[in-house]
């Protein structure tokens, strides 16, 4: 599990940092091997669901499409808000663990849910969990037999992404996100990201009309392997939606509605200790966005074709996107 979200989080900030951290493996692993899956769903998704409304996140910053051949090029930064309540999670222990030769029961001997462990972008420690007092092995009494892995201690989730636009006829602009396949730092995987998305002009279609309108769609993929080529995760966000936009010389104000969907698709997995010899395999899953819908309103600035802009998404996870960027109309 741990090797897993080690390179979840490295995905996160391939374009801004990688954010690399191993999570001490516990001799433990081969009797909680049998509960790891679902207890690695809830880890991470808090993680994935953000990075998804990333994904879906800066596609625009003004209804006014760009005229025949007229361009945008730039990069796009979302980040995605963390509640408190994304942080913690109720880790869930096996009815008995094989601890020093004895078998130790849950509820008997230790709390079998582990309230408040944290997520992935939860707190930088795990939870102990503890022999209690009333067990009926009393050398063992008080001894930490696990640790729930810990977070990183994220108030949000970035995304960084490279986008350029070019204006077609017909009032049609193509949008695109593209980064080759590219191997990231200290050997941990090789990741490959590809969107591609088309808007058009509404206000056209109406004379004299004061403000743009633009409708839009979007699909993006991004997948990661491992130092082997073999897949690890990939994952998917899907847009569409509205976008006005009104212009007062240097300044544009924005904003629109999006349906969107996002998710994330991990592959089964296999990691081994070394140091103590234990195998722990975890079953594929699928993490779904939390993100169904938003409303979202931002400003650009716009110094001749110097663009920059940012916008905050009203959604079940708020997002701040921003970009900056090369425009000619």
């Amino acid at each position: 599990m741990k090797s897993v979200v080690r390179m979840l989080i490295i995905v996160a900030g391939f374009l801004v940092s990688v954010w690399s951290a191993a999570l001490t493996q516990d001799d433990l692993g081969a009797q909680l091997s049998k509960v790891a899956g679902q207890n690695a769903v809830n880890y991470v998704t808090p993680l994935l669901s953000g990075l998804g409304a990333d994904l879906n996140s800066g596609f625009y910053h003004s209804a006014d499409l760009h005229d025949i051949l007229g361009f945008d090029i730039g990069v796009k930064l979302g980040a995605t808000w963390m509640k408190d309540e994304d942080k913690v999670f109720d880790f869930v222990l096996p009815d008995q663990i094989v601890y020093s030769g004895v078998t130790l029961r849950a509820g008997t001997d230790y709390d079998k849910i582990v309230s408040g462990s944290p997520t992935a972008v939860g707190e930088k420690s795990g939870k102990d969990v503890k022999v209690k007092s009333t067990s009926a092995f009393g050398p063992l009494r008080g001894q930490t037999i696990f640790t729930t892995p810990q977070g990183f201690n994220l108030k949000a989730a970035p995304l960084v992404m490279p986008q350029a636009a070019i204006g077609l006829p017909l009032g049609i602009e193509v949008i695109g996100r593209f980064i080759p396949t590219v191997t990231l730092p200290e050997d941990a995987g090789k990741v490959n990201y590809f969107g591609f998305g088309i808007r058009h002009d509404l206000d056209q279609y109406i004379p004299m009309f004061p403000i743009d309108v633009a409708v839009h769609f979007m699909t993006q993929k991004l997948s990661l392997s491992d130092k082997t080529d073999k897949k690890v995760l990939s994952a998917s966000g899907t847009a569409y939606g509205i976008e006005v936009s009104k212009a007062f010389a240097l300044l544009t104000l924005y904003g629109g509605y999006q349906i969107e969907k996002s998710s994330w698709d991990i592959e089964p997995y296999s990691y081994s200790d070394p140091s103590t010899g234990t195998s722990v395999r975890l079953d594929g899953f699928s993490v779904e966005g939390k993100n169904k819908s938003r409303f979202h309103a931002g400003v650009r600035l716009l110094l001749l074709f110097i663009n920059i802009h940012a916008d905050y998404s009203f959604a079940t996870q708020p997002v701040v996107a921003a970009g900056v960027g090369i425009s000619l109309r």
